[in-house]
């Protein structure tokens, strides 16, 4: 009785984890993702231009910003999955992560400022 009491408990936990990160990726997202569309909105480019402006931008930076812009920011994979796979710090892919995204946005500004 005592053991299943603790597995029951011990799912309520791990779904409130589940539920947590999920609701961080979705702020998160809801945040960086609109650099994005409003740079590359349907007044400005179709579709298929908007992605490959974007693929053009991300191939501009450095082999390791580009792979943890892909997956953080893209795919949505969480930070510390992209920080053990590269083998640094949740801090590191987040300082990469919010570099390379002011980057961009820089970039982006700048090339919409020249159109």
């Amino acid at each position: 009785m005592n053991d299943e009491l603790l597995m029951e408990k011990c799912r309520g936990v791990l779904k409130r984890i589940a539920w947590r990160l999920q609701y961080q990726a979705k702020k998160i997202s809801t945040r960086e993702l609109p650099i994005i569309e409003n740079a590359c909105g349907q007044n400005q480019m179709s579709s298929v231009d908007a992605k490959l402006h974007v693929e053009e931008m991300l191939n501009s930076l450095p082999a390791k910003a580009r792979f943890i812009i892909e997956q953080v920011v893209i795919h949505g994979v969480p930070e510390e999955i992209v920080a053990q796979h590269l083998g640094i710090s949740q801090q590191g892919v987040n300082k990469y992560k919010r570099k390379y995204l002011a980057l961009l946005r820089e970039k982006l500004e700048s090339n919409s400022a020249r159109s």
